[in-house]
């Protein structure tokens, strides 16, 4: 793919993220100044790098704070980029980077994003006010076509083949690495002792006491100071920062003079500020600017009773996920419920023993979807001829000679676009029941024709059933379409093709008119067809589903 790019004169150029896109501020106000709603329309996009920036979805506010989608929003806590396809509303610490060029969607946001997101931790060592000046200074490696422009074509291309291949490359990798880590871990016994179950029964039967108690009265607190992250040298110890990523871990560092390194079997780090997560470690650390370090009075606790605090903690989190709301001076007075002894003491044992039941009930279920995976995987890439093709029959379309409630028509090409051209209703060559896909099958809106040759691959491969619906009016840019026209497509042997649809308009005394129509392949190894005013075209119908 990447030959034929640079044989048509294409080629790759480096270039600031100021040529390509304006960064903004957003115009930005607080969660309660919205309804969130589980039917609401619009996004509500923070500065957290969780549910790509979403913290839910608010009722339409008004058009002042309203930001455009299609755009890349970025928190300045996380300094993660996310794309956002609707119109949207954001929280405080956030700033919006809008495209500059044409063509710009999803699958390109991909591309751009993963550019901008390898400079996060260059960003997260900055002042808020030196973000937008280091994102203009950005330097980015983008694919332009001959004509000057970004090729948004080539970039959405090479995007799927790269969302294929890593889906096929992750289900081999995670299935060995799930292997390898189970192992290692040395967890291979998951049977449960009569300790541990009768834990689980005392849970379940609500059988455990709980009672409140204060951070303050099991803590010592320590508050972490201005670390910048760029001036560090690299070592081993975990420098814990204010982000929720990694474990909160921004960097391994060597010993940081004049700092205190905790440690991790007495002391759980605390990130504070807008992000409020608590977190265990497996070796000392060092904590930055906005987290406590949350010491044990009484000495060190064993891992699983750790993991059972920082549980506890977290549930607090909902009250401090704003940036100006933490929890710096009210910590100590903060409480958390913990399981006692009958004589009203913390029952570290307890803690102990279910954290270790859980483990060991999640590798086991672990392990089960190990094997479930691992012989999805097997059928998918080895299997014998005779499972082939009992796969082909369970998964083959049953064409039927008369009609059914739930079915639509089967057509030929020619006889698609024969009946588009004379007003005619076509005999159909059989039905196809399309229900259960998503869309009301009415044979009067949709219909169904087999697709040609590998020039819209990967979408749409040779033989696939193609349900399109029939062209009326509206616009047609960025659709897969069925087109008939004056120019020739070998692979369909006739003058009608399935095409993505592109056009540039201009403005005219008499009105806008396309200016340049082309029907663009998917597979790059296909050359365009482009069509200009005197061609004569008809758009038949759009692509609804693939059967």
């Amino acid at each position: 793919m990447e030959r034929k790019f640079i044989k048509n004169g294409g080629e790759y150029r480096k270039c600031l993220a100021s040529s390509l896109f304006e960064i903004k501020g957003n115009p930005q106000l607080d969660k309660d100044s919205f309804t969130f709603g589980e039917d609401s329309k619009y996004p509500y996009f923070t500065r957290t790098v969780f549910n790509n920036g979403i913290l839910g979805y608010v009722d339409y506010l008004d058009d002042e704070h309203l930001i455009n989608g299609n755009s890349l929003a970025v928190g300045m806590m996380g300094m993660r980029f996310f794309y956002m396809k609707h119109d949207f509303y954001a929280g405080q610490f956030t700033k919006t980077a809008f495209p500059l060029f044409e063509g710009f969607n999803e699958l390109v946001a991909l591309w751009f994003i993963s550019w901008f997101n390898k400079s996060s931790q260059k960003y997260l060592g900055l002042l808020v006010r030196d973000f937008e000046n280091a994102f203009n200074n950005t330097e980015l490696t983008v694919p332009y076509n001959k004509n000057g422009k970004v090729a948004v074509d080539y970039i959405e291309s090479r995007i799927r083949e790269l969302e294929e291949s890593c889906i096929r490359e992750l289900e081999e990798s995670r299935i060995h690495e799930l292997k390898s880590y189970l192992k290692v871990a040395g967890v291979e016994d998951i049977v449960l002792t009569q300790a541990e179950i009768t834990c689980l029964q005392r849970l379940n039967s609500h059988g455990i006491d709980l009672k409140s108690f204060k951070i303050g009265d099991i803590f010592n607190d320590y508050t972490g100071r201005d670390i910048i992250i760029r001036e560090t040298e690299d070592g081993d110890i975990p420098l814990i920062s204010h982000q929720h990523n990694n474990n909160g871990i921004s960097k391994y560092v060597a010993p940081i003079e004049g700092r205190k390194v905790f440690n991790h079997k007495d002391t759980i780090p605390l990130a504070d500020r807008g992000v409020f997560l608590a977190t265990t470690q497996d070796v000392d650390f060092h904590i930055g600017t906005r987290v406590k370090a949350l010491s044990f009075k009484d000495g060190e606790k064993s891992e699983a009773v750790r993991l059972f605090f920082v549980t506890a903690i977290n549930k607090l989190q909902v009250w401090f996920s704003e940036y100006l709301t933490n929890a710096t001076n009210s910590l100590p007075g903060l409480s958390i419920y913990l399981p006692v002894t009958t004589d009203g003491i913390i029952d570290f044992e307890f803690m102990d023993t279910y954290i270790n039941a859980i483990k060991k009930l999640c590798i086991a279920s672990l392990k089960e979807e190990i094997s479930r995976e691992h012989k999805a995987y097997e059928k998918a890439v080895g299997v014998n001829s005779n499972e082939v093709e009992t796969d082909k029959e369970e998964n083959k379309v049953v064409v039927l000679s008369e009609y059914r409630e739930g079915c639509i028509p089967l057509y030929t090409l020619r006889a698609a676009c024969g009946a588009f051209e004379d007003g005619e209703v076509p005999e159909a060559e059989g039905w196809i029941d399309a229900s259960n896909n998503g869309f009301t099958p009415d044979p009067k809106r949709y219909f169904v024709i087999h697709a040609k040759g590998n020039s819209m691959l990967p979408k749409i491969k040779d033989g696939d059933l193609c349900v399109f619906e029939w062209y009326r009016a509206g616009s047609r840019n960025g659709e897969i379409v069925l087109t008939q026209s004056s120019e020739f497509d070998s692979e369909y042997g006739g003058k009608y093709t399935i095409k993505k649809y592109h056009s540039e308009k201009v403005v005219t005394e008499e009105g806008w008119q396309h200016n340049k129509v082309e029907l663009i392949p998917l597979n790059n190894d296909f050359g365009v067809i482009e069509l200009n005013e005197e061609d004569k075209y008809r758009t038949i119908g759009i692509l609804k589903y693939i059967l």
